[in-house]
């Protein structure tokens, strides 16, 4: 399945025509012109050279042989394909007239740890609400309020937060699921984080690729949130997975930093860098990481944030209809009142 990670959280650091880096204004658009354009522009962009350890150079001594101006579009685009692969990161991708490639690789790795129908047989039943994008519904006697919110792409509005939060004023705690989340919009990561916090507080740091070196970044710009109106700083636990990336990602990493909140499941799949876009001479779009964001600690989670509380669905609770990641925060949420 072509998994959606959230590049509508683009953010056009610059749309670069890159024949301008190598021969001006009008360089042939042959399948050299366009490799050495990838790879420079990559170069001098891309954000993640040294976490990943990745030697740029050794990767382009790799693929360059390989390229002549006697290959097809085809073959161009297999061998671009595989040198943007070395960069193992899911914000990557490369969009031409025949061909739509995202990497994929960083879901592949741990249990999915989600089974949604397995969710609405047990737990929502048959008279769940539906507000905006988030499905919602009381649980565990009536006693804690669960909400899935399956896409950041879906834009949840103020009138839904508030008819959600006032539904479960009176519960011990809410369940926020984000599991199999790829992403979307970063204005709900705001909007729906402002809802569980009392205070101000800070919840990230990022920082914005601006120079031709590798490790060549912007002053530390530092993000807050602010608490909203009606809010609910009573326990709450967010359930994520690998299948959690880019702005869902970015979402724990700013509720992980609220005494009230517990991570509960998997690793997500990270994307803490900020895609931005370009296109090559011959007309195909390419995405990237161009950013970083750190924790309030300084650790850079790009391949993951882990949670509070490791924790697989197990086959056995399926088969009796439990999630086990939904009872454990049903427990800690209990043990908390």
């Amino acid at each position: 399945m072509y998994r959606r990670i959230g590049l509508s959280i683009v953010v056009c650091l610059f749309l670069c025509k890159c024949q301008k880096l190598i021969l001006g204004n009008d360089p042939p658009a042959s399948p050299v012109e366009n490799f050495e354009c990838l790879w420079k522009t990559i170069d001098e962009r891309y954000s993640f050279f040294e976490y990943k350890n990745i030697d740029w150079n050794t990767v382009y001594l790799k693929y360059q042989p390989q390229v002549s101006n006697s290959l097809t579009d085809l073959q161009l685009n297999n061998i671009l394909i595989e040198m943007l692969s070395e960069l193992r990161d899911a914000h990557v991708n490369l969009v031409s007239p025949f061909r739509q490639w995202q990497y994929e690789g960083v879901f592949d790795k741990g249990n999915q740890n989600f089974n949604f129908e397995l969710i609405k047989k047990h737990y929502l039943s048959t008279n769940y609400f539906v507000t905006g994008p988030l499905i919602h519904q009381l649980i565990d006697s009536n006693r804690i309020g669960y909400v899935r919110y399956a896409d950041f792409s879906d834009e949840v509005t103020d009138n839904n937060l508030d008819f959600v939060i006032e539904r479960f004023v009176d519960t011990k705690g809410i369940i926020i699921d984000l599991r199999d989340n790829g992403g979307g919009f970063v204005s709900g990561i705001m909007k729906i984080s402002s809802r569980f916090t009392s205070e101000r507080r800070h919840i990230y740091t990022s920082f914005v690729k601006d120079g031709a070196g590798h490790e060549d970044f912007t002053n530390a710009n530092e993000v807050y949130i602010d608490p909203a109106a009606i809010n609910f700083t009573k326990k709450v636990c967010v359930l994520t997975n690998r299948g959690c990336y880019s702005a869902t990602s970015f979402f724990v990493l700013a509720m992980r930093n609220f005494p009230n909140v517990t991570i509960v499941g998997d690793t997500t799949g990270g994307g803490l860098g900020a895609p931005t876009s370009a296109e090559l001479p011959n007309g195909w779009a390419y995405s990237f990481s161009a950013s970083r964001t750190l924790s309030t600690e300084g650790e850079n989670f790009e391949d993951g944030i882990p949670p509070d509380v490791q924790i697989n669905l197990d086959s056995t609770d399926i088969h009796n209809g439990f999630d086990t990641i939904i009872e454990k925060a049903i427990s800690i949420i209990e043990q908390a009142n």
